[in-house]
């Protein structure tokens, strides 16, 4: 194999791997159910790493949580009538401009069951 086509060969495996990596990186959008109702957020629900992340106050809201946000320690305080969560920001991702947080840590405030159905691409939240 001379030069020229093995450093073609090189290059295609680098950008075959790279894609690879882009798109192990990519959200996976994932639908979210509330008591059996399909919630609808803007932007989506997505799955990073295995996490599943809803937009701050729409996600909170759907749980039946008050949301205040803390500017000074960019911390989301997460109420219910027994009490508060908080949640930093870093905790979370940016989507659009817009910042999502883990749904899970937002459904245990309210001491809902929380199960992922797979085949649905599906978090099943029961309050």
């Amino acid at each position: 194999m001379g030069k020229s086509r093995a450093m073609r060969v090189g290059l295609l495996v680098a950008a075959t791997l790279s894609m690879v990596t882009v798109a192990r990186a990519a959200d996976v959008p994932v639908k979210v159910y509330i008591n059996g109702t399909l919630q609808s957020y803007s932007p989506p629900a997505v799955m990073r790493d295995g996490t599943v992340y809803v937009p701050l106050r729409a996600g909170a809201e759907s749980l039946g949580l008050t949301v205040k946000w803390e500017e000074a320690t960019k911390t989301a305080q997460l109420c219910t009538d027994i009490g508060c969560s908080f949640i930093r920001q870093t905790e979370g991702i940016t989507v659009n401009g817009r910042l999502l947080l883990p749904l899970r840590r937002m459904a245990e405030v309210t001491g809902a069951m929380i199960r992922w159905d797979a085949q649905q691409r599906a978090v099943l939240i029961t309050r």
